[in-house]
């Protein structure tokens, strides 16, 4: 009904001009081929070596602007089809974590997901968004809509927040600082007010086996201030509350969310033309929750959680270096009254073994683990939380980056060589362990380590340009993790190196 009724009240807002109808989309095609160690000290592994997947996804425009700017613009995307087509598939983990990766629904209903569906006008005082679309912020670390194609150098964005949402922003302050303020004019305020359809933490609508459902309802108020003086330097900070109810009765959500966000870019002359850019982003969550009770705090569980990125980049006619570090709170006891763990986007790469796939299967066979029936008869709350599903958490890292685009390919080429050098702020502690011996040790039983270990990775890729719409990127990314003694197992010996290969094809239009 929401739907039927934005389309209704866009077709009456849309003027009789003529407009700009545009049907854009892409198809990815992807083979992956990676490791499947042991996860724990049973030798419990993934059943998942290579498989084929991919993804076709449309999204339609419709565009009317006049020359002063003012007009509407509206969006929608849906995939007709996403997941496994051939292949190895996981274990199902007991439905716990990227349960995508345990099932070939490449070509079945399942692989149909409806995601955007809005508009934005644009006045001479602001901007009016209302629909359902994606969220994002600043470098995406946090919120991060999860689209576009070829925006990170490893993996592939895949999940996307995503909210129903009504947002206005202008720029109020000029009559406060006067009209001629520089000020005034680079001084913007947005507000919002959100339904969540999808993120890390709800789901507004399910199936269960008995069609659609409605399952998490969290409601979100959100203020944005964006300081933007011209091209090269933008400051944005946002504030948001959050409240949410868990499906079935399973506890409620309620947190505060600080993002800090700054970016600068400039050309330093006596350094030959060298382009520098300096971006950061910051953030801290506070609040509480009764979804995972504990003995300790069998009501309410206390959030204080801290994450940050920083990048620097040099770049020059065919080199660029990049410099990245991060940072995500950890959790050492995960059975007290306080949740510390920070997570950042599960959109937000970093590489493509350690966090996407090492740390991903491990959290999700933890919570595989504690639902088993004979330990507690029915799973306990906030085991769907435990899987990171790839997400940047409880660690502190360190990743420098080259890449070259060679002068021969005009720009067509891309190699692109990185290392992560990855640490835990407190022990890598597995949960299922730490619930079964009352000890601190890591998914093998061995005595927790901080020590991700130092991950390799490269890439190669080709871009074309087929047309004044089609596009096509081909090429591959490969990474090896040499193990820390986080992955120390219980005869002492490291869990071996770890792979992982993607061999990768996609169409734009």
């Amino acid at each position: 009904m929401f739907r039927q009724t934005l389309l209704l009240a866009l077709c009456l807002a849309l003027p009789a001009a003529a407009l700009d109808v545009r049907f854009d989309g892409a198809y990815r095609l992807r083979f992956a081929d990676e490791t499947d160690p042991s996860l724990d000290d049973t030798g419990f592994a993934t059943g998942q070596k290579s498989f084929l997947s991919h993804r076709l996804r449309l999204t339609p425009k419709i565009v009317e602007m006049n020359d002063k700017g003012s007009g509407i613009e509206v969006q929608g995307s849906f995939d007709v089809f996403s997941g496994i087509i051939a292949g190895d598939t996981a274990a199902d983990f007991r439905g716990f974590g990227d349960t995508d990766l345990s099932n070939r629904n490449g070509f079945s209903s399942t692989g149909f997901n409806f995601r955007h569906l809005f508009a934005q006008i644009r006045f001479p005082t602001g901007v009016l968004e209302f629909g359902q679309m994606p969220a994002d912020w600043g470098m995406g670390m946090l919120i991060n809509g999860g689209d576009g194609e070829g925006i990170t150098d490893f993996g592939d964005p895949k999940f996307g927040d995503i909210v129903d949402r009504i947002l206005y922003a202008a720029r109020p302050f000029g009559g406060l600082f006067g009209p001629s303020s520089s000020l005034g004019k680079s001084l913007a305020l947005a507000v919002a007010a959100d339904v969540i359809y999808s993120d890390r933490f709800a789901q507004l609508i399910t199936s269960n086996g008995g069609g659609l459902q409605f399952a998490d309802t969290a409601v979100e108020a959100l203020g944005a201030l964006i300081y933007d003086p011209g091209d090269k330097t933008r400051a944005d900070l946002y504030i948001s509350r959050r409240v949410q109810s868990y499906a079935l009765g399973a506890g409620d959500l309620h947190q505060w969310t600080f993002d800090l966000h700054y970016r600068h870019v400039d050309a330093i002359d006596r350094l030959a033309g060298l382009v520098l850019t300096v971006e950061g982003e910051a953030a801290e969550i506070y609040g509480g929750t009764s979804h995972a009770p504990t003995l300790a705090a069998p009501g309410t569980t206390r959030i204080s959680q801290q994450g940050a990125a920083l990048r620097v980049m040099g770049a020059k006619n065919t080199i660029e270096g990049e410099l990245e570090g991060g940072y995500a709170s950890g959790d050492g006891n995960p059975f007290d009254d306080q949740s510390n763990a920070f997570r950042m986007s599960r959109d937000y790469k970093v590489g493509l073994v350690l966090f996407d796939q090492v740390l991903l299967f491990q959290s999700q066979n933890a919570a595989r683990r504690l639902a088993n029936p004979a330990l507690f008869g029915k799973p306990p709350q906030g085991l769907d939380l435990l899987a990171t599903e790839g997400a940047v958490t409880n660690a502190l890292y360190l990743k420098p980056t080259l890449r070259w685009k060679p002068a021969f390919g005009r720009g067509s080429f891309k190699i692109v060589a990185s290392a992560l050098f990855a640490h835990a702020p407190q022990p890598y502690i597995d949960t299922f362990q730490a619930f079964a011996t009352s000890s601190a040790l890591n998914s093998y039983g061995h005595l927790a380590g901080q020590n991700y270990g130092v991950e390799l990775d490269g890439a190669a890729g080709y871009t074309a340009r087929l047309g004044d719409t089609l596009g096509f990127e081909t090429g591959i990314q490969a990474g090896y993790l040499l193990p820390g003694d986080a992955f120390t197992q219980q005869n002492g010996s490291r869990m071996p190196g770890q792979k992982a290969l993607r061999l990768r094809a996609t169409f734009t239009f």
